[in-house]
């Protein structure tokens, strides 16, 4: 990297950290996360640093700490709905791999119960592990057309493991 460009992210870490910080602060309300939060992202700025060169770093620096900040919270309330869960049902053992092929056959049945289109697509994605734009482009859809398509196919995947879980495993009470 060019003396000129190290000096330029340098000077760019020095005079907008603390700013950016406050800002991620913001959303997360925690000291370290936030400061982590900044760090990362001008990690990313500097190992693609010559690819964003031409843009307002700052404001890419922003882009940067709010994405990072919500990818944050929504891990915080993953695990908040996975302790509220196990609040609400202690009987259920989720780490219990004794029905490991009856729970493989509700998966395949929930998949294979996916409108068609969604079905192949989701396939594509996750069991052949084909990226976003390479699956929009064999089915000639949008790159954001094939990610809502899998994360809805997640989605009901999980309701019906959920429910199958909670409704027809036998509780001892």
């Amino acid at each position: 990297m060019h003396e000129n460009r190290k000096e330029l992210f340098e000077t760019l870490f020095k005079s907008h950290f603390h700013q950016l910080y406050v800002h991620a602060y913001g959303w997360v309300y925690d000291r370290e996360c936030a400061r982590d939060i900044v760090h990362d992202s001008f990690c990313c700025l500097w190992e693609r640093f010559e690819q964003y060169e031409d843009r307002n770093l700052l404001s890419l620096l922003y882009a940067f700490v709010r994405s990072r900040c919500c990818d944050h919270l929504r891990r915080c309330r993953a695990a908040e709905n996975y302790v509220e869960l196990r609040l609400t049902f202690p009987d259920v053992e989720p780490d219990d791999y004794d029905d490991y092929p009856e729970r493989l056959l509700r998966v395949r049945r929930s998949i294979e119960g996916l409108p068609a289109q969604t079905r192949r697509i989701f396939m594509e994605c996750v069991l052949n592990r084909k990226g976003y734009k390479e699956v929009a482009e064999l089915f000639q859809i949008s790159p954001l057309t094939v990610k809502t398509l899998v994360s809805r196919a997640y989605k009901k995947i999980r309701m019906d493991l959920i429910f199958c879980c909670l409704f027809c495993t036998p509780f001892s009470y």
